[in-house]
């Protein structure tokens, strides 16, 4: 997709199944079912729809999907991706992890997260992209290394200590511009720190929402995922940007939808807001 001065490529993290009840929380799924059908195990696929961004300065990812250090339990449960899926999907538009000027965080789960670090051959955990700068809010990077038992699992510290160690980390307070054309909008709601991306260029703009609105699915205002930790706070933000997305006739890019990678909105009678223009990549 070219916006004005940026090249925006969807770049794959990584497919994974999870149970419905995660994906859509207190929706019953006499509802959710009607637009999403699980498997035989009530599950939903994912895909991790990361974004590379270049503008001829700076080449910069958003978000690293899941990456390649997971046990074969666990890639198994998920039905994960063989190896590291990110770096075969930057490779395949000729970008190497030591082409990537910049990696932006919307918040450190593990499917957003953990392709940031990587197992290397004679070294150990070491950041997969060794030469960028990584940008994630400060609340987030707060929350994530607290410790504290009621969130502790949603962040592992292998995904995080060697960007500590490396000190390969910068802290975003807030909305803010991280870059001329791309800024910073703090959401909370899916964690506290959670944050949303706008590209801007030549009157034109794209909004990457992170986990505030997952899939195309979730567009309904009452619809979120289970692991929000604020989830009042996803009913309020969410249709306040869905509304500036939709007047301003912005492009929408979601991170995990199956089928649609960007798209512009319309109003929607029931449902709040519907995908017009879907594109199934960037």
């Amino acid at each position: 997709m070219n916006l004005g001065s940026w090249q925006l490529d969807t770049v794959d993290g990584g497919t994974f199944s999870i149970d419905g009840g995660v994906v859509y929380g207190v929706v019953p799924k006499t509802l959710w079912q009607n637009v999403n059908s699980p498997d035989e195990q009530n599950r939903l696929q994912f895909r991790n729809n990361c974004v590379l961004a270049r503008d001829g300065n700076q080449t910069i990812l958003i978000d690293t999907g899941y990456g390649g250090k997971h046990l074969a339990l666990d890639r198994r449960f998920y039905e994960m991706d063989e190896g590291e899926p990110l770096l075969r999907s930057l490779d395949a538009l000729g970008v190497g992890p030591d082409d990537i000027d910049l990696v932006v965080l919307s918040h450190l789960h593990f499917d957003h997260a953990g392709g940031a670090t990587r197992n290397i051959p004679g070294r150990g955990l070491a950041p997969t992209f060794g030469r960028a700068r990584h940008l994630v809010g400060w609340m987030e990077w707060e929350d994530a290394l607290s410790g504290a038992p009621e969130i502790q699992s949603a962040y592992p510290q292998e995904n995080l200590t060697p960007l500590l160690e490396s000190a390969n980390i910068e802290l975003l307070q807030g909305d803010e511009s991280i870059v001329p054309g791309l800024r910073a909008r703090l959401t909370g709601g899916h964690t506290r720190g959670h944050l949303a991306f706008m590209f801007e260029s030549d009157g034109q703009t794209a909004l990457y929402l992170g986990d505030l609105c997952a899939t195309t699915t979730h567009l309904h205002p009452m619809w979120n995922l289970s692991y929000d930790t604020f989830p009042l706070q996803t009913r309020t933000v969410k249709p306040k940007l869905l509304t500036e997305a939709c007047d301003g006739q912005w492009w929408v890019l979601w991170t995990h939808d199956m089928k649609v990678a960007a798209g512009r909105l319309t109003r929607h009678p029931k449902r709040g807001f519907q995908v017009v223009e879907p594109q199934e990549r960037l």
